[in-house]
């Protein structure tokens, strides 16, 4: 099931379009990457999402329901950071959790169970004044888990934090979607934080959605195997072999090496064939994508309209 569904979506403010038809869906139990630099558009987005702003065309549904037709219903099933979170400073952490719960309609129960999940039990009882901007983040992250949201937003969530306030912030949002099954949309200018934590990503500039992604632990998933191979055999009767294998789509020789363009889970039978085959392999690996190859790929590449 799609949680959030995003079709066509356009915004236009005076005379300049910001948001330029953009495509996208993110299903139940995913975390979704909104990468960019600044002034792509990320928020502008994101404020629609949360219907802050009304976009100028296009459709938004949540659980099913139209954004536009059935707002209440929509916006019920949604949990949003968006920039700061809006906290009272003169009450205490818990003080601040309980009155969203009141007007949610949630049991105490629920909120000490996520004052556990975000790690702030020895806190909670001191004024929002004297949280460090960690905790403020966390506090607003365990606001926006009341009520049990289907979809999660977070804008920039870790801007001004420090390395080990980053680590502790993802590790956090990893538990809580995991534990609840509830999929994250996060938008973010920094490279690490989106491969670190998301399933999918998309890359967005000038309003543009480019191109959106499959991630895994290592990087930009790909339905191909892209192999680096260093071989002692003379590199002629490597490629001899290799030429009649249905299953390599390309080769190139890059000095002493063998870049290879295999189908998907094809490593080891290539590896074992050329081994039958008495040819001496030194080195094999996968030349693996990371997410900063792939976005200076795709902005440095032309694609993106100017």
């Amino acid at each position: 099931m799609d949680v959030l569904e995003i079709k066509n979506l356009h915004k236009t403010l005076g005379n300049t379009e910001i948001i330029k038809g953009i495509n996208f869906s993110i299903n139940q139990g995913e975390i979704f990457g909104f990468l960019g630099p600044n002034g792509a558009g990320k928020t502008t987005t994101i404020r629609m999402i949360v219907g802050l702003i009304e976009p100028t065309n296009g459709e938004i549904k949540i659980c099913g329901y139209d954004l536009s037709k059935n707002k209440e219903k929509a916006l019920k099933n949604v949990g949003a950071v968006v920039e700061s979170p809006e906290l009272y400073r003169y009450l205490s952490g818990k003080e601040n959790l309980m009155q969203i719960a009141r007007i949610r309609g949630v049991s105490k129960r629920e909120v000490e169970e996520l004052i556990k999940l975000v790690g702030l039990e020895n806190r909670m009882n001191d004024k929002i004044s004297k949280y460090s901007l960690g905790m403020k983040q966390r506090l607003g992250l365990a606001a926006a888990l009341i009520g049990n949201p289907k979809l999660l937003i977070l804008d920039e969530p870790t801007n001004g934090l420090d390395p080990a306030g980053i680590l502790e912030f993802r590790e956090i949002l990893k538990k809580a979607s995991k534990e609840k099954k509830i999929s994250v949309f996060i938008s973010s200018h920094i490279l690490s934080e989106i491969q670190n934590l998301c399933d999918k990503v998309a890359f967005i500039n000038k309003g543009i959605i480019q191109s959106i992604e499959k991630m895994d632990n290592k990087g930009i998933y790909s339905e191909k195997d892209d192999i680096i191979l260093k071989t002692n055999t003379p590199i002629n009767i490597v490629l001899d072999i290799i030429k009649k294998l249905p299953y390599v789509i390309r080769s190139k020789v890059n000095g002493e090496r063998i870049t290879l363009l295999l189908e998907k889970d094809m490593t080891s039978k290539l590896v074992n064939k050329l081994v039958s085959k008495g040819v001496e392999i030194s080195e094999v690996y996968k030349n693996k994508q990371d997410l900063e190859e792939r976005y200076m790929e795709l902005m440095n590449g032309g694609s993106f309209i100017e």
